[in-house]
């Protein structure tokens, strides 16, 4: 009855952990998909670290069944699929302009999470089992593989066509004609993706040329956590600097926060030297599969190939559940390991109290970031309310525990920069532009420089703004009204030539706006008669 109990309690756990890190989503915090994913599922993680660790200390053996846990990842993905197939037609509402998203804001989320569970199905329909969970296991397949397709993800059609093509080959394939067809069919699945979005594909393109141009500055030991966001902007504006904004990426490159390939990240991060670590680790887990392969440890390595294929393309590791996807199959694939580890009472018991140690620890600290992002969440709806008073007192108390969070810096300053308050909003823009090469928070260096009367600065931040993404006009204008309302006729005329002239990537109201301003202005003023003038 114990053993029954404690069983149900881990079941339980890895369930409400499945759940949380992929349906939660809540509207008090400032990123209502991504951010309570995560506090809450490790939230959850330390909670269980905890009940681990007290249970093995007095002397209570604690095992998993990776077979349930298995089994209900599947069940569980299950249930996003059909939500994402009830948003694909209209009977749910979707989170965002794409059609099929589930309880994510893009369809990436939704399609990371359904090509890392799919091998999990293996767990189902293997055999042992009983005719009903096979036929479950069977239907589950084809929902995910469905929800995959109509999601439009290419990382993720890719992903699972690759999985697909394993299973094939492991299972059923034997002459080689037949591998050499199945070989074939993927290659043409990936060019097919790629002209599936052309455009969105060569943007990538251009993301992989400028962080490559990254890695060269420092290709040995990397740029450090976080180099992307804090310097990728800038090389982006470089490469537009050096080659002209009438190149052909011009109207695809975009205010770029992701490499679109985690590969790419870790090089830039760490270096080669990283990139060696990560393929020694890749090959020690093959390794320890090789050494004693089994069902269990099949279905893990097929999860973390998904995932390895999905990195090649988008950012799957931005979301806890591809995490937690990955240390369960690490898990499995090295258990017989752990377990010969901790079979000697001391280092099990040695890990349990830093285990248990650090889960407390972790979840004070755990409680008072919580605690802080739901303030931020309330105090940045105040202040799109226009209530800056009640807002900025609570955002100054708040920088202690977001002094490096570059969206947090972002935030505040903009909301000093409308209260006007612009010493202060320029103090902690520039010290967000530590943290983050953005094209918006350029614009807002830039206005705040405008009205401080810094008209040089202002415009050096302009135009890299410009250089940062030449589709957009935003830039173009500020920099047409800095030069009107300092009477620089000659650089105001160009400027609006410039936006009249400029192709339009997305027509919207705005961009009408700028292009009917700039155009009376020519027209006004007679512009071609000042122009040919000496």
């Amino acid at each position: 009855m114990i053993t029954s109990f404690k069983e149900t309690v881990i079941q339980s756990g890895f369930a409400i952990l499945f759940l949380i890190s992929i349906f939660l989503h809540s509207s008090l915090f400032t990123d209502p998909y991504i951010v309570p994913k995560w506090l809450f599922a490790i939230l959850i993680i330390l909670g269980m670290g905890i009940y681990f660790s007290v249970a093995t200390l007095l002397g209570k053996s604690v095992t998993m069944n990776t077979s349930l846990v298995g089994k209900s990842m599947a069940i569980i993905c299950c249930f996003q699929a059909l939500y994402g197939l009830l948003q694909y037609f209209s009977l749910l509402p979707s989170n965002s302009v794409y059609g099929i998203t589930g309880s994510f804001d893009n369809p990436a989320g939704f399609a990371i999470t359904l090509s890392a569970g799919l091998p999990f199905i293996g767990f189902l329909i293997q055999k042992g089992n009983s005719k009903y969970f096979q036929y479950v296991g069977w239907a589950t397949g084809i929902i995910l593989l469905t929800a995959i397709i109509l999601s439009y993800s290419r990382a993720g059609i890719v992903s699972v066509i690759v999985i697909c093509a394993l299973f094939l080959y492991s299972r059923f394939i034997r002459k080689r004609i037949w591998k050499y067809i199945l070989l074939g069919s993927v290659v043409l699945v990936i060019v097919g993706c790629y002209w599936m979005k052309k455009d969105s594909a060569d943007g990538r393109l251009l993301i992989w040329q400028c962080g490559i141009n990254m890695v060269k500055d420092s290709p040995w030991i990397g740029h450090g956590m976080g180099s992307f966001e804090a310097h990728y902007m800038d090389y982006q504006a470089e490469y537009f600097s050096m080659h002209g904004q009438q190149n052909n990426y011009a109207m695809l490159a975009d205010n770029v926060k992701q490499p679109f390939n985690e590969y790419l990240g870790v090089l830039l991060n760490f270096g080669i030297i990283g990139l060696l670590v990560l393929a020694a680790i890749i090959f020690l887990l093959f390794y320890c599969y090789k050494k004693n392969v089994t069902n269990e440890k099949r279905i893990a390595l097929y999860a973390l190939i998904s995932i390895g294929t999905f990195s090649l393309f988008s950012y799957p590791f931005t979301y806890p559940f591809t995490w937690i996807i990955v240390f369960l199959s690490v898990f499995i694939i090295i258990r017989e390991y752990i377990e010969a580890f901790l079979a000697m009472s001391w280092r099990r018991n040695l890990i349990c109290i830093l285990v248990l140690g650090c889960s407390i620890v972790g979840i004070y600290k755990l409680v008072e970031r919580i605690q802080a992002e739901l303030k931020w969440g309330k105090i940045s709806k105040l202040a799109l309310c226009g209530a800056h008073s009640e807002a900025l007192p609570a955002y100054e108390k708040l920088e202690k525990f977001f002094a490096d969070n570059p969206y947090f810096l972002y935030n505040y300053a903009a909301v000093l920069l409308e209260d006007k308050q612009y010493e202060k909003s320029l103090e902690v823009s520039l010290k967000c532009r530590q943290y983050w090469a953005d094209y918006d928070l350029e614009l807002i260096i830039g206005e705040t420089y405008q009205q401080l009367r810094e008209d040089r600065r202002a415009e050096a931040y302009y135009n890299n703004a410009a250089l940062m993404c030449p589709s957009r006009f935003l830039p173009f204008y500020k920099l047409f009204t800095l030069y009107k309302e300092n009477g620089k006729k000659k650089q105001m005329y160009d400027i609006a030539e410039l936006i009249v002239n400029k192709p339009v990537k997305i027509r919207t109201s705005s961009i009408l706006m700028m292009k009917r301003n700039a155009k009376k202005t020519l027209l006004g003023a007679g512009y071609r008669e000042f122009v040919s003038s000496p």
